[in-house]
C-alpha cells in the first residue's frame, strides 16, 4: 500500500444496562411515579388492577419486587403465563427476601395483579418497589392508592361507556392527597342528539332489616327507572338511567341526588312485598254500549241487546301498582349522589376530497387512492360508505380487445376467477374501511381501490352515511372515475414487495453481472421461492394468459453470469412455446437451495412478434426448518432401581412438508457406557404441521446420577437438535398389614397372591377389613388401590376407603376394605391390587357370598301388546302376577307402584307365610297412542327390591285405503246400459286386529235404485294387524242418465263411524245434426269457385269425433274442416267450396257422408259450370334487364261480400300477390311486377297471361307482353384512399338465376389509359356466385404516391353473354401515420427501436430522416438497394420524466420514388427506480446522520434541490453537482434522522435538477423509546447542566423530576420551543449520612400524552452524586 494512503475503519459501540419499563399503570403522579389508583370500595369487597413490566433493553433483567403495605390491604400475585417466585402470604414461617422475583427476557412482558381489599374505613396508601439487578439506577416505585368505606346504601355495578383508558390529570393532585377513584361515577360517553342511551346500575341496601324508600329527581336530560320505590334490608335493585338531549349538552360529573328515607309499615316487613313504580297490574273492565239520542230526547243504547247476544266485551287496562302504605321515620332521610358524565352534540366532519380520477389501469391490476376524513365535532362519528355505480351494467363477456396502443404487459394477484365474477354484478371499486367510527378531533384514512376485470370506462359515487348530522347536511360524497386497458399478456402471478419494500439487499449484483447498487428496471417482476431446508426441489407454477385476438410465441432468456464451479440453482422448465388467442399456458420454474442465504437470478420474458421484453427476478429464500423438541433438557429425577421409567418429549414440525429424522446411537449412552437410554422411534418421518411423541425409557442400575446428550439429525436441516437427559436411581421400602374382624393382624406379601374371604353376607349388609400401609423407607411415596374389573359388579360390591393417598417416610395410613352385596351373589375372581409408586405391588384376591330371601315371582316382565285406545264399552286388558314364598320363614312384601289412569292394581302390603302364594291383578287402560313402559317395584323385607316390567302399546284404529290415490274413486262417465266394477283394497295398519262393517247411503235418487250402486262384502270384516287386507268391490250399472254424484263409503266399528273413501261418477248421452241436408250452388265460371256455409250442432251431453269422406267430394267440391271433434252444446261451421273443372249444366253429388262415433250424417251438393268470358285487353311492359316495372290492374267488386281472389299468372318474368282481397262495392288495383332476367332481341319479346277467378263464379283475363333492354352499372364508386395503404373495395356481385353462375372479370383502365408503375388495381379473374344470392368481389388498390385512377369492372357470363359492371374511381391522398411507436424507459436508460423498410422498385431508393424529438438519436439518411429490405435504427434516452403523447412525436422518412413514410412516437420516460435505501435507528430525542450518494449524468454543472416529505428527516436544500462524464459523477450529501414520534417512519428524499432529472432515495427510520443516558456526575453542593432537546414539531410543556430528595432541579418544568435545546440544571445537596458514599438517582423528563404520541414518554438521565473527601 502506498505511503500516502491509509485504511480507515469507523468503530461504534453502545453501552447498555439491564432495565425494564412499566407499561401499566400508565398514569403518573407529580413525582413521575406510576400510580395504581383504585376506586372507593366498600369494606369486604376487592378490586384488582394489572401491573405490566416489559424489558425494552438489550439484556435479560432480573427484577425484585417489594410490596410496602402498612395497612395490609394489598396483595401482589403473578398472572397469566408469568413464571415468577411469589411469596406466600398465608405461610408466615417461610419468609422471602422479596415479595416477588422474576426474570424478564429481552422483549418479554410479564404481568402481575395487585388486589385491594379494604378492612377499615380509611384511605390506604402503599408502594411497590421494583429493583433491577446490576443496575442501581433502575429502582422504581409504583404508588398504590385506595380507600375503604362503609355505607348502608351503595350504588354498584355501574356499567359506564368509556372509549379508552382513563386518563389522570396530574396537575390537579399531589402525592399527599390523591383521592381514590370515584365509585359512583357513570359515563355515558358520546351521545347523538335526540338519541336515548340507557345504562344500568344497582342500588344495594346493606342493612339487614331496615327498609328504605328512594326517589330520584326529575332532570331535563336524565330519566331514571324506577323513579321511586322501596328497597328492603339486605336486597339489591337493578336500575336504569336514560340520557337524551335535544340540543348539544355536556355533563361533567354532575351530581344527581337521590333522596333515601327510612320507612316502616303497618304490617311485618316479611308480609310487605317489594314495590317500585315499574310494577303494573292488569285489569279487564266492561266496555259500555254507546248511547244514541232518540227523537223524543231520550238516550238509549245504540244496539238493543237480544237474548242470544253474547255477554258485554272487556277492555284491558294496565295500571301502576299502588304504593304500600308506609311511615317515614323522622330525621332518617339522606341523599345518595350519582355522578353523571355525558357529551351530546351533532357530528361534524371535514373532507377535502370530492373528486378522484384514477390513472388508466390494466385489467386485473389494482390502484389505490388514499384520502382522509376529519371529525371536527365533540362526539365520535359513525360512518358507512356505499359504492353507487353510474351508467354501468355488469359485463357478460370474459375477454374484450383494446387498441394496439393500449396493450402493455399486466400483472395481478389472481385471474382465476375473473371470468366468473363478470356477469354476476361485480363492482370494480371498493373502499376500506367501509364502516366504523372516528373519535372526536381525530381523522381516519380511507383507501379507494380500483380493480377492473374488463375494458371499460367506470364511474361511481362514494356516498358516506353519517348519522347525527345537523338538519339539512349530508355526509361526504366523492365522485370516482377510472378507465381500464387491455394488456398484451397477463401473468397470473401475485405481486411481490421484495423490491418495493426494500427487502432486497442493494449489495446484490444486477442482471448480466451488473455491479452492486445497479438500479433495476422498475417493470421487473419478482417470483419468490421459499425453501424450507437445503437440497429441496421447489417448484413454482403460474399461468400466462393471452387476451388478444391473435396468437404469439414466447421464450425465457437467462441473464445470469454463469459460474462453472457451481450448478445453477434456478431452472426454467418451459423455456419457449406459443400461446393461442384467449388461452393460457402454464410456466414452471425450479429452485434447489444449497445454503441458508438469499439467491437471485435474472430472466427475461420475450415475445418476438410484438417486440416485448419483460424482466423477471427470481428470488430464492432458504430458511432453517422449524423442527424442534418441546424442551432442551429433561430430568427423570429419582427412579427406583430396576424399574423402567417412561418419559415423552414432543418433536414438532411447524413446516408444511414432512421431514425425516434419526437419533445418533452413540448419544444414547452415558459417559463410559455405564447406562443406556432407549428411544422409540429412533428414526422416522414427521408429517407436516404435527407433533409426534418420542418415548424415552430408562432403567436405573445404580444409585448415581447419569447424563445423556441426545443428538437428533433432521434431513435438510443444517444443525442437529440436542436434548439433555438426566436421571438418578433410588430404592423403596413398604409393609402392608391386614386386620380381620377378630382384630388379628396379618402381614401381606408382594411376592404371592393374598387371600381375603368375607364368608356369607346378607344382601345390603356390610362387612369390613382394615389395611395398614407402613412406609419404612426414607422416601415419601403414594399408593392407590386398583380392582381387576373382569366382573363389573365387583366394583359396586367391594370398595376401599380411601382408594389412594400419600405416606410420609416413617408414617402409616389406615384403609378400609368393605363388602356389601346388593343382590344374592357369589364374589369370585375379584382381584385387588395395591400399587406403591415406584415400589412393590400387593395382589389380593377377595371372595365372599351374598344371600337373599327366597321369594318367587311368576314373571318379571309382561307385554300387553298393541291395544286400541280405551273407550267406554271396550274389553279390559289384564294380567295376574303370582308371588310365592319358597323361603323357610315369613317374608313381608310391599308394592311401591302407585296406580295410574293407564295401569291399575289393588294390592296392599302384607306378610306372606312360608309356602303361600298371593295373586296381583294389573289392568291396562291405554289413553294415548304411544308406548307405555312401567317399572313396578316390590320391596322385600324392607331391604331389597324386585322390579317387574309391564309394557303396553296404545294405538289408533288405522283402517284405510291401501292406495292413497283410491281415496277418491272415479267411476267415470258411463252411458246407459254400461257397467263398471272397481276393486279398492282396504288395509289394517293398526298393530291390533279389528272387525268392522262397510256401507254407503247414497243421496241421489237414481243411485238408490236396486242394482245401480253396490258394495261387497256387506257383512263383518276381520283384518289381521299390521297389513291385514281385504278387497272391496264397487259396482256401478246405471239404467238412466244420472248427473255427476259424490258419495262417501263409511267404516263402522264398535259404534264408531269413519270415512274410508269417496266415489263419484255419472251417466251421459249425446245428439248431433246438420242445419241443412242439401246445399245448392248456382252457375260458376270454369277455373273459378263459389263458397257456402254449413253448420253442425251437438245438443247432447257428450262430444264426438267427426270425419267427412273427402274422396266423394272430388273433383268439383271440397269442405273444411274435414275432421275434428264437437263438444256438448257446441256448433261447428263448415265451408263448402264449388270449383268446377269441366263444362256441365248439372253437377250433383248425393250421399256425401260424415262419420260420427254415434252414427252418420248425409249431405247433397248441386251446381253448374259455364264457359270463360273473352280476353278484355293486352298489357305492355318495358325495362332494363334485371330491373323491375310495376303496373296496376283494376278489379271492381259490385257485390256486397268481400272477395278473396287467387290470380293465375303464366309467364316466367311476371309476379304478383298470391291472395288478393277486394272490399264490397269497391275497386282495388292489383300490382303486377315484370322483372326480366335476360335481354330480349329486336323481334323476340316476353309473353304471358293473368287470370282472376272471381268469387261470384265469373273471371277476368289479360295478355302480357314485355321488352328487356341492356343493363345499367350496378354502382358508381368513389373512394379517397391514403397512399401507402392497401385498400380493398367490396363489389357486391348478384346472381339473378336460381342456379350458380361463373363470371369472367375484366378490369379496364378509363382514366388514365395506363396504370402508374407505383399503382396497382387487382382482383380475381373469375368469381362463382350461388343461385339467387350476392357475393362480394374483392378489388384491391394500392398506390405509393398521390394520384387519381378510374376503372371499369365488368362481370360476364361467357355461356349466356349476360353481363353486369361497376364504375370505380380511386383518389390516393397524403399517407396516414403508418404506425405508432411506443417506447417506455426509465430515465437515464436508453431503449432502441427498429423500423423495417422495403424497396419494391427495380432501382435504388434513398430516404431522408427527420424527427421532432431531440432525445432521439439516429442517422439522417438511409439507402435501400433495388427489390430489397433494410432496417432503420434509432435510440431514445431521456434524462427527465416526461410523456410525449398529445401531440406525439413525429418521425418522417421521405423518398422521391416511394413518397413519405410517417411514424408517430409515443414516448414515456418513467421515474427511475429508487436509489439504495437508507436505514436509520435512533432513540426519541436523539438524531443519527448518514451520507446519501447518487450518480449525476447531466452534461453540464447543475444544482439539485433536495426535499424530504417527512419532518423527522433533515437535508440541505441544495447540493451542487459537477458535470457528468461518460459514466457520470458521484454526488454525496448528509441526511439526518431526528424522530419526533415512537415507531416506524418512512420518507422519500427527492433530488431534482432542471437538467439532471430526479433522484429518489427511500428513507426508513425506526424510533425507539428513549434509553437512559448517563451517568451524569454531580458533586455535592454544586450543579450540573444536562442538555435536553424538544424534538416535537410544536412548543411543548415538559416537567423535570428527580426521584431522590438529595438531588434537586432549579426549575420543575418549562415550555420548550420546537427543535430547540434546553439546559436542565441539576444540583446535589450531599449525602445526608455524612459519609462519602456515592448516591444514585434519576432525572425524569416527561410531557403530556398528546405531545408524545399514544403512550406517555419519559427521558431518564442517570445521576451519580459524589461527595469529595476533604
Amino acid at each position: 500500500m502506498a505511503k500516502n494512503r491509509s485504511l480507515i475503519f469507523e468503530v461504534a459501540g453502545d453501552g447498555n444496562l439491564p432495565r425494564i419499563s412499566i407499561i401499566k399503570p400508565s398514569i403518573r403522579n407529580k413525582k413521575g411515579q406510576p400510580l395504581l389508583l383504585f376506586t372507593k370500595n366498600i369494606i369486604g369487597r376487592s378490586e384488582t388492577l394489572p401491573l405490566l413490566l416489559r424489558n425494552d433493553g438489550t439484556l435479560p433483567s432480573k427484577v425484585d419486587i417489594d410490596l410496602i403495605d402498612p395497612d395490609g390491604v394489598y396483595i401482589l400475585k403473578a398472572s397469566g403465563q408469568t413464571n415468577a417466585i411469589v411469596a406466600n402470604y398465608e405461610d408466615e414461617d417461610r419468609k422471602m427476601p422479596h415479595t416477588a422475583s422474576v426474570i424478564v427476557n429481552v422483549g418479554e412482558t410479564v404481568s402481575f395483579e395487585v388486589t385491594f381489599k379494604p378492612a377499615l374505613t380509611q384511605r390506604s396508601q402503599g408502594h411497590v418497589r421494583l429493583s433491577v439487578l446490576d443496575n442501581q439506577y433502575e429502582d422504581s416505585i409504583v404508588q398504590l392508592v385506595g380507600e375503604g368505606y362503609e355505607d348502608d346504601i351503595t350504588l354498584d355495578n355501574i356499567h359506564s361507556i368509556v372509549d379508552g383508558e382513563l386518563e389522570f390529570d396530574e396537575a390537579n393532585s399531589a402525592d399527599e392527597d390523591i383521592a381514590a377513584a370515584k365509585a359512583n361515577l357513570i359515563h355515558f360517553g358520546d351521545c347523538h342528539i335526540n338519541e336515548p342511551r340507557t345504562l344500568t346500575f344497582t342500588m344495594t341496601n346493606h342493612h339487614p332489616s331496615e327498609c328504605v324508600r328512594f326517589m330520584w329527581p326529575e332532570h331535563p336530560q336524565l330519566k331514571f327507572s324506577p323513579l321511586v320505590g322501596h328497597l328492603h334490608g339486605g336486597c339489591s335493585k337493578d336500575m336504569t338511567v336514560t340520557f337524551r338531549s335535544a340540543e348539544p349538552k355536556q355533563l361533567q360529573e354532575q351530581p344527581i341526588p337521590c333522596k333515601v328515607s327510612k320507612v316502616t309499615f303497618d304490617r311485618p316487613i316479611s308480609e310487605v312485598a317489594d314495590w317500585d313504580d315499574r310494577i303494573r297490574t292488569v285489569k279487564w273492565i266492561d266496555v259500555s254500549v254507546p248511547q244514541v239520542q232518540q227523537p223524543d230526547g231520550t238516550l238509549r243504547p245504540s244496539v238493543t241487546p237480544s237474548p242470544g247476544m253474547a255477554r258485554p266485551s272487556k277492555k284491558k287496562v294496565v295500571e301502576t301498582e299502588p304504593e304500600p302504605a308506609y311511615q317515614e321515620i323522622p330525621d332518617r332521610a339522606r341523599t345518595v349522589d350519582l355522578l353523571v358524565s355525558a357529551m351530546a352534540d351533532f357530528c361534524k366532519f371535514k373532507c377535502k376530497v370530492d373528486n378522484v380520477r384514477f390513472k388508466d389501469t390494466l385489467m386485473f391490476q389494482t390502484r389505490v387512492y388514499e384520502f382522509s376524513v376529519s371529525n371536527k365535532g365533540n362526539v365520535k362519528m359513525e360512518y358507512n360508505w356505499q359504492v353507487i355505480m353510474e351508467n354501468f351494467s355488469p359485463l357478460q363477456r370474459s375477454v374484450t380487445f383494446a387498441t394496439n396502443q393500449e396493450r402493455p404487459e399486466s400483472r395481478a394477484t389472481s385471474v382465476t376467477s375473473f371470468t366468473s365474477d363478470i356477469g354476476t354484478g361485480y363492482v370494480p371499486f371498493t373502499i376500506e374501511p367501509d364502516s366504523g367510527t372516528i373519535k372526536a378531533s381525530k381523522k381516519m384514512a380511507f383507501k379507494v381501490k380500483f380493480s377492473p376485470l374488463d375494458v371499460h370506462e367506470f364511474s361511481c359515487r362514494l356516498i358516506c352515511s353519517v348519522p347525527n348530522l345537523e338538519e339539512g347536511k349530508q355526509g361526504p360524497v366523492v365522485s370516482v372515475k377510472a378507465r381500464s386497458l387491455m394488456p398484451y399478456c397477463h401473468f397470473d402471478l401475485e405481486d411481490s414487495d421484495y423490491i418495493s419494500s426494500s427487502r432486497r439487499n442493494p449489495e446484490m449484483r444486477g442482471p448480466n453481472g451488473a455491479p452492486p447498487g445497479t438500479t433495476l428496471d422498475p417493470n421487473t417482476r419478482v417470483i419468490e421461492f421459499n425453501s424450507v431446508g437445503v437440497g429441496v426441489k421447489n417448484l413454482r407454477d403460474f399461468y400466462i394468459i393471452n387476451p388478444t385476438n391473435s396468437p404469439y410465441s414466447f421464450m425465457w432468456v437467462n441473464e445470469d453470469v454463469g459460474d462453472p464451479k457451481h450448478e445453477p440453482m434456478f431452472t426454467c422448465l418451459t423455456t419457449e412455446g406459443s400461446v393461442r388467442s384467449g388461452k393460457k399456458i402454464q410456466m414452471s420454474f425450479e429452485f434447489v437451495a444449497s445454503g441458508l442465504n438469499v439467491i437471485e437470478s435474472f430472466w427475461k420474458f420475450v415475445i418476438p412478434e410484438l417486440n416485448i421484453s419483460i424482466p423477471f427476478l427470481l428470488v430464492g429464500i432458504t430458511k432453517e426448518p422449524i423442527v424442534m423438541l418441546d424442551r432442551s433438557h429433561m430430568n427423570f429425577k429419582s427412579l427406583l432401581i430396576g424399574h423402567e421409567a417412561f418419559e415423552t418429549v414432543e418433536l414438532t414440525n411447524k413446516e408444511d412438508v414432512p421431514f425425516q429424522f434419526s437419533f445418533d446411537e452413540e448419544s444414547c449412552h452415558s459417559a463410559g457406557y455405564s447406562a443406556h437410554l432407549l428411544l422409540d422411534p429412533m428414526t422416522a418421518t414427521i408429517p407436516p404441521n404435527t407433533s409426534i411423541p418420542i418415548y424415552l425409557r430408562f432403567t436405573p442400575t445404580s444409585t448415581k446420577e447419569v447424563n445423556f446428550n441426545l443428538c437428533c439429525q433432521v434431513k435438510r436441516k443444517t444443525h442437529a437438535i440436542n436434548l439433555n437427559v438426566k436421571a438418578e436411581g433410588y430404592t423403596m421400602s413398604c409393609t402392608l398389614l391386614c386386620e380381620d374382624s377378630q382384630g388379628t393382624k396379618v402381614q401381606l406379601s408382594s411376592e404371592a397372591l393374598n387371600e381375603i374371604n368375607f364368608g356369607e353376607v346378607e344382601v345390603n349388609e356390610q362387612s369390613v377389613r382394615n389395611f395398614y400401609i407402613i412406609n419404612s423407607g426414607k422416601f415419601n411415596f403414594d399408593y392407590n388401590f386398583e380392582m381387576d374389573e373382569r366382573n363389573p359388579k365387583n366394583s359396586k360390591m367391594v370398595t376401599v376407603t380411601p382408594p389412594s393417598g400419600g405416606i410420609m417416610c416413617g408414617e402409616r395410613h389406615k384403609c378400609v376394605l368393605a363388602f356389601c352385596p346388593a343382590t344374592r351373589t357369589s364374589l369370585k375372581g375379584c382381584q385387588l391390587m395395591l400399587n406403591i409408586s415406584n415400589g412393590p405391588t400387593y395382589p389380593i384376591n377377595v371372595s365372599g357370598y351374598g344371600i337373599a330371601p327366597g321369594l318367587h315371582f311368576s314373571f318379571h316382565s309382561h307385554s300387553f301388546g298393541p291395544c286400541f285406545i280405551h273407550r267406554a264399552g271396550m274389553p279390559k286388558h289384564q294380567v295376574v302376577l303370582k308371588v310365592t314364598n319358597k323361603d323357610r320363614k315369613d317374608v313381608s312384601l310391599d308394592c311401591l307402584y302407585t296406580p295410574t289412569q293407564h295401569l291399575h292394581h289393588d294390592f296392599e302390603a302384607q306378610v306372606i307365610p312360608s309356602g303361600h302364594t298371593v295373586s296381583i291383578c294389573f289392568v291396562f287402560y291405554p289413553r294415548q297412542a304411544k308406548k307405555y313402559t312401567e317399572q313396578v317395584s316390590f320391596e322385600i323385607n324392607g331391604l331389597s327390591r324386585q322390579n317387574i316390567e309391564l309394557v303396553g302399546y296404545g294405538t289408533e284404529m288405522k283402517v284405510e285405503v291401501a292406495n292413497p290415490k283410491q281415496k277418491m274413486l272415479n267411476l267415470g262417465a258411463l252411458r246407459v246400459g254400461q257397467t263398471v266394477k272397481k276393486i279398492v283394497p282396504i288395509i289394517n295398519n293398526s298393530p291390533a286386529p279389528i272387525t268392522f262393517l262397510i256401507g254407503i247411503t247414497p243421496g241421489s235418487q237414481g243411485l238408490q235404485q236396486p242394482g245401480v250402486l253396490q258394495i261387497t262384502p256387506s257383512g263383518d270384516i276381520t283384518l289381521e294387524p299390521k297389513g291385514g287386507k281385504v278387497n272391496v268391490e264397487v259396482t256401478f250399472s246405471p239404467h238412466a242418465r244420472i248427473p255427476q254424484f259424490t258419495e262417501e263409503v263409511l267404516l263402522e266399528c264398535v259404534g264408531l263411524f269413519q270415512p274410508l273413501f269417496v266415489i263419484n261418477g255419472s251417466c251421459l248421452g249425446s245428439e248431433i245434426s246438420l242445419d241443412t241436408r242439401a246445399v245448392p250452388f248456382g252457375p260458376v265460371v270454369q277455373r273459378s269457385q263459389a263458397t257456402r256455409k254449413l253448420v253442425m250442432v251437438n245438443s247432447g251431453d257428450i262430444g264426438s269425433k267427426f270425419q267427412w269422406d273427402l274422396k266423394k267430394f272430388r273433383p268439383d267440391f271440397s269442405i273444411s274442416p274435414v275432421s275434428g271433434y264437437i263438444s256438448p252444446g257446441m256448433e261447428v261451421t263448415f265451408e263448402v267450396c264449388f270449383h268446377p273443372q269441366d263444362m256441365s249444366h248439372d253437377i250433383r253429388y248425393e250421399g256425401l257422408c260424415c262419420n260420427l262415433e254415434s252414427g252418420k250424417l248425409k249431405l247433397t251438393l248441386t251446381g253448374m259450370c259455364i264457359q270463360l268470358p273473352p280476353v278484355k285487353e293486352m298489357q305492355h311492359f318495358s325495362t332494363h334487364v334485371r330491373q323491375k316495372e310495376i303496373k296496376n290492374l283494376l278489379i271492381n267488386n259490385k257485390t256486397n261480400q268481400m272477395w278473396k281472389i287467387r290470380p293465375l299468372i303464366e309467364g316466367e318474368y311476371w309476379t304478383g300477390a298470391d291472395l288478393f282481397t277486394v272490399d264490397p262495392q269497391q275497386t282495388k288495383p292489383y300490382e303486377l311486377h315484370y322483372k326480366p332476367l335476360t335481354m330480349t332481341a329486336e323481334n323476340k319479346k316476353h309473353n304471358g297471361t293473368i287470370f282472376f277467378p272471381l268469387p261470384d263464379g265469373t273471371g277476368l283475363q289479360y295478355n302480357l307482353v314485355g321488352t328487356s333492354e341492356a343493363p345499367r352499372p350496378n354502382a358508381k364508386v368513389l373512394r379517397e384512399v391514403p397512399c401507402k395503404t392497401a385498400y380493398t373495395e367490396m363489389l357486391s356481385v348478384q346472381n339473378w338465376l336460381k342456379k350458380p353462375q361463373r363470371f369472367r372479370v375484366r378490369i379496364e383502365a378509363i382514366k388514365p389509359d395506363k396504370f402508374d408503375p407505383g399503382t396497382s388495381v387487382k382482383g380475381l379473374d373469375y368469381i362463382d356466385v350461388p343461385g339467387n344470392t350476392r357475393k362480394d368481389y374483392k378489388l384491391t388498390f394500392y398506390a405509393h404516391k398521390e394520384n387519381s385512377t378510374q376503372v371499369k369492372v365488368v362481370f360476364t357470363n361467357e355461356q349466356t353473354a349476360e353481363y353486369q359492371y361497376f364504375e370505380v374511381i380511386f383518389r390516393a391522398g397524403r399517407p396516414n401515420v403508418l404506425s405508432t411507436i411506443e417506447l417506455t424507459t426509465p430515465v437515464r436508460q436508453s431503449v432502441q427501436h427498429l423500423v423495417h423498410l422495403r424497396n419494391p422498385l427495380t432501382s435504388v431508393v434513398t430516404f431522408l430522416a427527420t424527427c421532432t424529438v431531440p432525445e432521439i438519436l439516429m442517422n439522417n439518411q438511409l439507402v435501400i438497394p433495388a427489390e430489397s429490405e433494410s432496417t432503420f435504427i434509432f435510440e431514445y434516452m431521456p434524462l427527465k420524466v416526461c410523456e410525449i403523447l398529445d401531440p406525439p412525436g413525429r418521425l418522417e422518412l421521405n423518398s422521391n420514388e416511394l413518397g413519405l413514410y410517417l411514424y408517430d412516437l409515443n414516448l414515456r420516460a418513467t421515474q427511475a427506480g429508487p436509489e439504495k435505501s437508507m436505514y436509520f435507528r435512533a432513540c426519541l430525542g436523539t438524531n443519527q446522520p448518514q451520507t446519501a450518494k447518487f450518480v449525476n449524468y447531466a452534461k453540464s454543472k447543475t444544482d439539485y434541490v433536495c426535499k424530504v416529505d417527512n419532518s423527522d428527516f433533515h437535508v440541505d436544500k441544495q447540493v451542487a453537482a459537477a458535470p457528468g462524464a461518460g459514466g457520470g459523477t458521484e454526488v454525496a450529501f448528509d441526511v439526518t434522522f431526528e424522530p419526533s414520534r415512537l415507531g416506524e417512519s418512512r420518507a422519500t428524499l427527492t433530488a431534482v435538477s432542471p437538467t439532471g432529472g430526479e433522484y429518489i432515495i427511500p428513507l426508513f427510520g425506526t424510533c425507539i423509546a428513549p434509553k437512559p443516558q448517563g451517568p451524569y456526575i454531580v458533586k455535592a453542593g454544586s450543579t450540573t447542566p444536562i442538555t435536553f432537546r424538544n424534538i416535537f414539531p410544536h412548543t411543548t410543556q415538559f416537567t423535570f423530576q428527580v426521584d431522590n430528595p438529595l438531588f434537586h432541579v432549579t426549575k420543575a418544568g418549562d415550555n420548550i420551543r420546537s427543535r430547540k435545546d434546553h439546559r436542565i440544571v441539576v444540583g446535589f445537596d450531599g449525602n445526608d449520612s455524612g459519609s462519602y458514599a456515592t448516591v444514585m438517582a434519576k432525572l425524569i423528563v416527561s410531557c403530556t400524552r398528546s405531545a408524545g404520541g399514544a403512550s406517555n414518554v419519559q427521558w431518564v438521565y442517570y445521576l451519580k452524586g459524589v461527595t469529595p473527601e476533604k
